[in-house]
């Protein structure tokens, strides 16, 4: 991937609607910032990966401040595509919610 590779400092797992979801705080240009992968949350969603991926990819605003982070997960540390949890709103309006399983 050529997304920009963030520097994780702390993962954290978070609880949300009986779920557990990871939000990692990461380093990018001396700034921190609280980041989410996305591909976790699609399997809880059923939504298509690879087209919520495209999709973020296509968005001239998500495309911008998207980033790959290592994620340490029980199979092992991944790379996983992150957005910003300031963005992760603007991800979620953009879902068909006829796409997302009960």
């Amino acid at each position: 991937m050529s997304d920009s590779a963030l520097v994780p400092l702390e993962q954290k797992a978070v609880i949300f609607y009986d779920d557990e979801v990871t939000a990692v705080l990461a380093d990018e240009d001396g700034r921190q910032q609280i980041y989410v992968p996305v591909r976790p949350l699609c399997d809880y969603l059923g939504l298509n990966w690879s087209g919520q991926q495209q999709r973020i990819n296509r968005d001239p605003v998500l495309s911008e401040v998207k980033g790959v982070c290592v994620i340490h997960t029980p199979g092992g540390s991944q790379e996983m595509l992150c957005i910003p949890l300031d963005f992760l709103n603007g991800w979620l309006f953009g879902v068909n919610a006829s796409r997302v399983k009960e």
